[in-house]
């Protein structure tokens, strides 16, 4: 069974979550920021998983495949590495990503509510205050069809 996977981009000491999340895009590599994370990746990852990035206060803006298992964090390029030492501080996965567009909290929300079956926000909001959330194949298609439909 294919997990996918929603990460939050969450807001860092030296740079916003937004920023946070373009910096990991860029170099093409998702960050595992907890242990937690890293375990569940590990875990749950296979050859078909993909992700979405959720940016705090802004909603979901970027889908990725996942094209490599869990990494050290000193597998990267010394520079990238000193750039994302607290975004992969357990380490981070390869990514291709697939698209990206512009997305509000509240429409992501909604989406997060309904797809997951999530109807108290209290909850929904302690899930993603996790920094990771674990999609079914079902789950991820449905995302991806309203997140389609909405732009």
């Amino acid at each position: 069974m294919t997990s996918h996977f929603l990460f939050v981009a969450g807001a860092l000491r030296e740079r916003s979550s937004r920023d946070s999340a373009d910096l990991q895009l860029a170099h093409c590599v998702w960050g595992l920021r907890s242990a937690l994370i890293s375990e569940n990746v590990q875990r749950y990852l296979s050859a078909e998983s993909c992700g979405f990035v959720y940016v705090l206060k802004e909603g979901i803006c970027a889908h990725f495949s996942i094209s490599s298992g869990v990494q050290p964090l000193d597998r990267l390029d010394a520079l990238v590495r000193d750039e994302l030492r607290t975004e992969a501080r357990y380490g981070y996965v390869a990514i291709t990503q697939l698209r990206q567009w512009p997305s509000s909290s509240e429409q992501s929300l909604a989406m997060l509510r309904q797809i997951l079956d999530v109807p108290d926000h209290a909850e929904l909001t302690r899930r993603l205050n996790l920094g990771m959330h674990r999609l079914t194949h079902e789950q991820h298609e449905a995302l991806l069809n309203a997140l389609k439909e909405a732009s």
